[in-house]
């Protein structure tokens, strides 16, 4: 299925920054709750005699994350003393970095910096409503969001042709309203499938979870319809039963709404991005 993607300067994810890596391994000494009795005006260190508070620290991360809703308050224990002690080294050897200011190589970086965050902000401030998810949902169901096909079948495995040929006969004597009983009888007698006990059932699968000439052969029937002719695979001859057969299937909307509004915000964004740069007039010199 085809992926919504956002673009990397605008997605916002609390694990951007380095100490809340997702992959670190959960074990007993990792307490995930929040620090106990910490408050904006809470002092958590002290540099050069100026004391250090967890606004401070805040403004911080949520400037190195470009996430404003990241706050000492809200993070994992564990966490807090590494996101503390990273400004408090800032502001430990600022003093002796800060002549840097004045080089323009700086001056350049802080307005890139500026222009990531004032367009984090905007992002953020965009609304995108109820009627708007709803209405990119329907209209690109076929495009972004239809998943595989889903059977539902019980099959019966043997060892030899003969065998499979056997049951197909037997099948095609029985009645229409009786082969899912009969089926699931001949599956527990012949069967050396692990599926036998259960007279052949499979449930629902995605056909590419089969093998190749399994789910090709199973995709060709009719839902009641069997094979007539046995199926080989590597795991010996198949005979298939064909009950159910879903081929509009899509993620639900509930699971890709949060997708569905990041993109149709960063298209708002970029409407406004590009109105910017037409009254900018932007003009280039160089061969494109």
């Amino acid at each position: 299925m085809k992926k919504i993607l956002v673009s990397s300067a605008i997605a916002l994810s609390a694990f951007a920054f380095s100490g809340m890596h997702g992959n670190m391994p959960m074990t007993k000494a990792h307490n995930m709750a929040p620090m106990k009795g910490l408050t904006n005006t809470t002092v958590v260190a002290e540099v050069y005699g100026k004391k250090v508070t967890v606004k401070e620290v805040n403004d911080y991360i949520q400037g190195m994350t470009k996430d404003f809703r990241i706050r000492l308050q809200d993070l994992p224990a564990q966490h807090v003393n590494d996101f503390v002690k990273k400004y408090v080294d800032t502001l430990t050897f600022y003093p002796k970095a800060k002549n840097i200011i004045k080089t323009p190589q700086y001056q350049e970086l802080i307005k890139k910096i500026a222009v990531d965050l004032w367009m984090t902000k905007q992002f953020r401030k965009l609304k995108v409503t109820d009627k708007e998810e709803k209405a990119f949902y329907e209209k690109n169901k076929n495009l972004y969001f239809k998943t595989a096909p889903k059977l539902k079948a019980r099959h019966i495995v043997v060892k030899d042709e003969k065998t499979a040929q056997k049951i197909i006969s037997i099948l095609e004597k029985t009645p229409k309203s009786q082969i899912e009983k009969e089926f699931a009888t001949l599956a527990k007698q012949y069967s050396i499938g692990p599926s036998k006990i259960d007279g052949g059932e499979l449930g629902y699968f995605d056909p590419k979870s089969m093998v190749k000439e399994f789910s090709d052969a199973a995709m060709k029937l009719h839902k009641g319809d069997f094979t007539k002719e046995p199926v080989k695979t590597r795991f010996g001859y198949h005979v298939i039963l064909l009950e159910d057969k879903k081929t509009d299937v899509y993620t639900p909307f509930t699971k890709v709404r949060q997708s569905i509004i990041a993109y149709l915000k960063e298209a708002k964004l970029n409407k406004e991005l590009d109105n910017i740069s037409k009254e900018a007039k932007v003009k280039y010199f160089i061969n494109k």
